[in-house]
């Protein structure tokens, strides 16, 4: 299977997280900027679209953001519910959260905070959340509970 193919890419089975991170180094490869990518797995674990790079998101994942559908909430609140909300009409199985950060390896206070509260979002919406990683000057790694739970 050809890694510049980006259909073969996309027929790849992600069963383990190890899988993933790898799709995840041969699509990102390192850091450019601050953004965050939107990202879903079918039903078959293998990537599923859209795939929704986002640069404008907050510094403060607890900052309280109205909407007129779901009233006042956490920006993180708001983003899990958008995203179980795409993957839904995407048909798609679970949510893949990668945050892309210049900088090193180690877990800056920004990405904890946003690791952590999506977390939590994601548990009380009852959103299939698969991974979160973090993408660096040097590459990705997965985000663990243990990284972002103080």
């Amino acid at each position: 299977m050809s890694t510049s193919d980006p259909s073969a890419l996309r027929e790849r089975v992600l069963e383990c997280d190890d899988d993933l991170a790898g799709l995840l180094t041969l699509l990102l490869s390192r850091a450019n900027r601050r953004q965050m990518w939107l990202m879903f797995l079918d039903d078959r674990q293998r990537l599923g679209d859209p795939i929704m790079p986002m640069d404008d998101y907050p510094e403060n994942p607890d900052g309280i953001v109205s909407t007129d559908d779901l009233g006042d909430l956490p920006h993180a609140g708001l983003l899990v519910h958008r995203a179980e909300m795409i993957r839904g009409v995407s048909n798609n199985a679970a949510i893949v959260f990668v945050w892309e950060r210049l900088g090193p390896r180690s877990i800056d206070k920004e990405t904890a905070a946003w690791a952590r509260s999506m977390a939590q979002a994601a548990r009380e919406l009852g959103a299939p959340l698969r991974a979160q990683f973090l993408l660096h000057d040097g590459g990705i790694r997965q985000l663990y509970p243990d990284d972002y739970i103080s």
